[in-house]
Formats: structure tokens, sequence, C-alpha cells
């Protein structure tokens, strides 16, 4: 079993309903990245939920990238 990123850059992400309730990884523009779901995706900001219970708000202009991991057989 393997691994393969699916990468999302800041001109994917705007009213992309492929990303609701997928766990990914957020990097902002300063290198922070934060795990979570994305519980919303607009045309201008994301809402990413964390283990913890917190709700983030994220403006599309903040985000370097969002990823995900996807598992694949070989």
């Amino acid at each position: 079993m393997g691994k393969r990123q699916i990468i999302y850059r800041p001109d994917r992400i705007a009213n992309n309903r492929e990303l609701l309730n997928r766990e990914v990884n957020l990097v902002t523009r300063e290198a922070r990245v934060w795990h979570g779901t994305l519980t919303a995706v607009g045309a201008s900001e994301v809402e990413l939920k964390d283990a913890r219970s917190g709700r983030h708000r994220f403006s599309i202009t903040e985000i370097e990238k969002i990823y995900s991991d996807i598992k694949t057989e070989y």
C-alpha cells in the first residue's frame, strides 16, 4: 500500500465542493501548517475544524496550499 498527495493551490480552492468534509493539511503563507477537516469552502474563505473541535477561518489569500494524503494500492 502506498500514499500520494493531492495538492490544491489557491486558484483551485474557491467553491471547490470536492474539498468539503475532507481531512487535510492547510499551509498558510507564513508557513504554518493546520490539520483538520474542511467544514466550509466559499468563494473567499474556508473553515477548518481541528481535532480539538476548534474552528478556524482562513481567507483564500492567506493559503499557500491545501493537501491531503490518499492511500493507494500497488
